[in-house]
């Protein structure tokens, strides 16, 4: 059965709401030391992460208005692998900027969310007042390099990279031999990806967040091996699950509220954890008093409000129409009704088909 989706906007806050009824073969590789950059991602990286696994997909083309596809999957097709030109062309003037990539619109109210929740994914890092409208150095060049595997039909062991992950760090060797033909990388785009870990270290450990590397396997740039097989297993939102009602005699109708690649958290200090801001709750008690209302006006007499359950998880998940049936499931499966809250303007980076997304 479709996804169903209704788009409209919650005026007061500004915030667009989406309405939705609704193996192969491995050889071990031989030990190798590993590096202190793989350490965990923080709760903040885990959300960066998954809405960057959808921005992957947008900025190599994949996903996102289709109208912008096209210059996506081959902007900057034929520039070398340099990472020194890369920033050079993202922190020089726009023309510049726009041989690396497309100066789509449609992404800046996704790019925003991400940059909440890691500010080192912007181009100016953090370092200033205000964010930059443009992503990292270090982004673009990691797309360069997708983006020609793609156009190769080339394949990149990401086992491999996070088994020799030791040769990325700083004064390490490069590779060579075995070593890159296990990574199924050249000479240059080994050094080229060593020059982005350098810059920035904290890509190396989003080379493991699941979403991101379930992603790669499914546009078909990562190797289909264990790894990759196991992050598709592990990029799932079960751990937020509302649980199951299936032992109570009535069933109570149950509404999830799901906040969406949305910015109304904030990280809590000195924890590794996010917490919904003051805005978020208001307006998730705003939209909860607004269906009891509705509720009323269409029921004679009302219904026992007993039975009525409220469900929405602690901190935003990535979910657009391709996942939606999914990861509503993994959420609340025995929800009557789900409402998304999704981040202001972050719907125009998302494809939502007239004939099979919308309700009317």
């Amino acid at each position: 059965m479709r996804t169903r989706l209704v788009k409209g906007l919650v005026p007061v806050l500004g915030i667009g709401i989406l309405l939705l009824a609704a193996c192969s073969h491995w050889t071990p590789l031989p030990p190798q030391p590993q590096v202190a950059s793989t350490e965990r991602l923080s709760e903040t990286e885990q959300i960066a992460g998954e809405i960057m696994a959808y921005l992957i997909k947008v900025v190599l083309g994949r996903a996102g208005p289709p109208e912008k596809r096209d210059a996506w999957s081959s902007r900057g097709l034929n520039l070398p692998l340099d990472f020194d030109l890369v920033s050079r062309r993202m922190f020089g003037p726009v023309p510049l900027r726009a041989e690396l990539m497309v100066l789509d619109t449609n992404i800046l109210g996704l790019s925003e969310v991400l940059y909440h929740f890691d500010r080192r994914l912007n181009l100016f890092k953090g370092t200033r007042e205000h964010n930059s409208l443009y992503p990292c150095a270090e982004l673009m060049a990691i797309r360069l390099l997708l983006l020609q595997k793609l156009h190769r039909k080339e394949k990149v062991s990401i086992a491999a990279l996070m088994h020799y992950n030791a040769l990325f760090a700083p004064g390490s060797r490069d590779a060579a031999g075995a070593e890159l033909d296990a990574m199924q990388l050249t000479g240059t785009e080994f050094r080229f990806l060593k020059a982005i870990f350098r810059s920035e270290p904290a890509f190396l450990r989003y080379l493991r967040h699941p979403f991101i590397v379930s992603t790669l396997r499914k546009i078909g740039v990562a190797e289909l091996d264990a790894f990759t097989l196991s992050a598709d297993l592990a990029a799932t939102y079960s751990q937020l699950s509302c649980g199951s009602d299936s032992d109570k005699k009535i069933q109570p109708v149950t509404i999830a509220i799901v906040p969406a690649m949305n910015a109304m958290f904030e990280a809590i200090p000195a924890t590794d954890q996010v917490r919904p801001s003051g805005n978020y709750i208001e307006l998730r008690e705003q939209i909860k008093t607004a269906i009891i209302r509705r509720i009323h006006m269409d029921k004679d007499p009302p219904p026992a409000m007993g039975r009525l359950v409220f469900y929405t998880p602690g901190r935003p998940v990535t979910i657009y129409p391709e996942n939606a049936d999914r990861v509503i499931g993994q959420l609340c499966p025995n929800a009557d009704f789900t409402v998304i809250l999704m981040g202001k303007n972050v719907y125009r980076a998302i494809f939502i088909d007239p004939e099979s997304d919308i309700y009317p």
